[in-house]
């Protein structure tokens, strides 16, 4: 069992998904471990804490940053290379960034990436029971929404879909939220005084009266170097049972399928995945989009739950969809352990390098 010098904030985000660590303190550590939203932030003073090399007590440090932290190779990359330049120190980077091509991984430095928000899905967020049941007695029933999509933060490419919603008059026939807590915003369920569980719970009033979810990740063009990074958003949508298009990385798609998971070719285009060219992609998606929004609520219907039903609860061509959503939902504690073993061993291999 390693012995860890425990840095930074919020350390229990690392310490609940690698709890076979010893965490104690006043004791002889093996490595150090900082935690940190932004490395590259809090180096450079705009963020806090920062790290010092007097809190090092091993030349062994990992750094776990939990939150994005793009661009990558222009900025956060060089920041790690300042602060072991000089130095002994044996360094091991763990962020949410898969990066796509082996070229782009630093040299200098050891580095590896897992989903940890797939952990607080799982672990923490969205506590709703009799999911199936609740999903297949309700499939008979024509949704008066086509689409859900949450939009808090106004990145660009979550105010060109809006215009693209606007444009074309289909903004109206979805579930549709764009900066809530904004005055000017357009704001479907939050209620100031009422917690701020908006982001971590289901709201399956508006799951059941839609269709399928336009996802609109955090990161569509910020990073400088080829990376899918994935937040709870996606992973909240498997566990509502909900389909999906994706408005983020290229590959996006591609990473989910090698991780396990299934996603929607059979009822819709997904090729937008491949183009690592922005606006290619961003035309991609929002044309795949417009060839469901264009159909009526019924045909939508139809395509995805099969043209007729004679009230089976075990067959029928709704099933096509259904094994699709259940395999999804399964999949996130498999995945979940996945990345835990995944990190576990990387750990164990960069211990061992002396």
């Amino acid at each position: 069992m390693f012995k860890v010098n425990s840095l930074g904030k919020n350390t229990f985000t690392f310490e609940e998904i690698f709890n076979q660590y010893d965490y104690s303190h006043n004791q002889k550590y093996d490595f150090d471990l900082f935690v940190t939203d932004g490395f590259h932030l809090s180096q450079a003073g705009r963020s806090e804490p920062k790290l010092k090399h007097s809190d090092l007590k091993t030349n062994k440090l990992i750094i776990f940053n939990f939150d994005k932290c793009a661009p990558l190779k222009s900025e956060f990359f060089p920041i790690v290379d300042e602060f072991i330049k000089g130095t002994n120190i044996d360094c091991l980077v763990l962020t949410l960034h898969h990066l796509v091509n082996k070229e782009d991984f630093p040299k200098t430095f050891s580095y590896s990436s897992f989903d940890f928000f797939v952990f607080q899905v799982v672990q923490h967020y969205g506590r709703w029971k009799n999911q199936f049941k609740i999903w297949k007695e309700n499939l008979h029933f024509m949704k008066p929404k086509k689409y859900l999509s949450y939009n808090n933060v106004p990145h660009n490419h979550r105010i060109e879909l809006k215009k693209f919603l606007e444009t074309k008059n289909y903004l109206n026939d979805g579930w549709f939220s764009f900066e809530p807590w904004n005055e000017e915003g357009i704001n479907l369920d939050c209620i100031d005084g009422f917690g701020q569980m908006h982001f971590t719970e289901i709201n399956l009033g508006l799951v059941l009266t839609s269709y399928f979810n336009i996802l609109t990740e955090t990161i569509f063009s910020d990073d400088d170097i080829p990376t899918v990074k994935l937040t709870n958003k996606v992973f909240m949508t498997m566990k509502s049972l909900h389909p999906f298009f994706i408005i983020g990385q290229s590959k996006t798609l591609d990473y989910l399928n090698q991780s396990g998971f299934k996603t929607f070719s059979k009822f819709w285009d997904e090729k937008y995945d491949t183009h690592f060219d922005h606006d290619k992609r961003m035309k991609g998606v929002l044309s795949s989009i417009d060839d469901v929004l264009k159909l009526s609520n019924e045909e939508i219907h139809r395509r995805l739950y099969g043209d007729s039903w004679d009230g089976s609860i075990n067959e029928g061509d709704w099933k096509k969809l259904f094994d699709i959503l259940e395999h999804n939902y399964n999949h996130l504690p498999i995945h979940a352990n996945n990345q835990k073993v995944k990190i576990s061993k990387v750990i164990q291999k960069f211990m061992d390098k002396s």
